[in-house]
């Protein structure tokens, strides 16, 4: 067995092993098509895909705030979608990072 697959077999370890800790999450990206002149509007097509992933926030150390994070499992291109939602939540997506077997989010709350 390769490095790769132990890893990868880790994850899904790790990502069992939390239980009732992991979520599934929606990610969400709507593309904007052409403009219909006869309707008034844009036309546009929402796709999604569905996601395990934990989420984990902080108080931040001056005290002022929180920072959300998501450790996603596998490697998600996050830079495609726009939202995530999470039992009703949704989120923006700010920066995220990947290691090849995890992807990590920074997420902000949408009001």
């Amino acid at each position: 067995m390769s490095m790769k697959a132990r890893i990868n077999n880790a994850v899904d370890k790790a990502f069992n092993a939390i239980g009732d800790l992991k979520q599934t999450g929606t990610l969400t990206v709507k593309n904007v098509g052409d403009y219909n002149f006869a309707t008034q509007s844009t036309e546009s097509v929402t796709s999604t895909e569905t996601i395990e992933l934990f989420i984990e926030s902080k108080k931040t150390s001056s005290g002022t705030g929180f920072t959300t994070s998501a450790l996603i499992k596998g490697v998600v291109d996050l830079e495609v979608y726009d939202s995530l939602a999470v039992d009703g939540v949704i989120y923006n997506i700010v920066d995220y990072s990947d290691n090849g077997f995890i992807t990590e989010a920074v997420l902000t709350k949408e009001k």
